[in-house]
């Protein structure tokens, strides 16, 4: 529990670690941060981990609010680290694919319309890198 206290309460300014790219989505509103081995696509909004899976940031079409109780339990999460109103964030149970994935999904008040992030990873792959990149959205400053 102190863990994901902690996690929560640091700004997600903490995790730009030195090195790490910055990318944007296609409007230019909202970013994430990257690490420095992950691969930033031509497609605005989308960069690779090594292994090829994807992440992406996009800005919504609506502001932001935290979810409510009934939207959160049809959403197939495995851990939720927050659902306040500086951010929801949750990573989903393993889906069942080929290669089975899990997704890091975060939402953050943007300038107007919320940021919205997926990282896409294997399960336990990369889980710190994913939550680092996962707490850096952020408006574009």
């Amino acid at each position: 529990m102190k863990c994901v206290l902690a996690l929560i309460l640091l700004s997600p300014a903490l995790f730009a670690q030195p090195g790490w790219k910055t990318i944007k989505d296609r409007t230019g509103a909202c970013q994430i941060s990257v690490p420095p081995n992950w691969t930033p696509l031509s497609m605005p909004g989308y960069a690779n981990s090594p292994d090829h899976t994807a992440t992406r940031i996009l800005v919504g079409i609506s502001p932001f609010r935290p979810f409510s109780d009934t939207t959160l339990k049809m959403l197939n999460i495995g851990t939720l680290f927050e659902n306040s109103a500086q951010r929801s964030f949750w990573v989903t149970n393993p889906n069942g694919g080929s290669p089975s994935l899990v997704t890091y999904h975060v939402e953050t008040p943007g300038k107007g319309n919320r940021c919205v992030a997926e990282v896409a990873l294997p399960p336990q792959h990369y889980v710190d890198e994913a939550k680092k990149t996962a707490m850096s959205v952020s408006p574009v400053r």
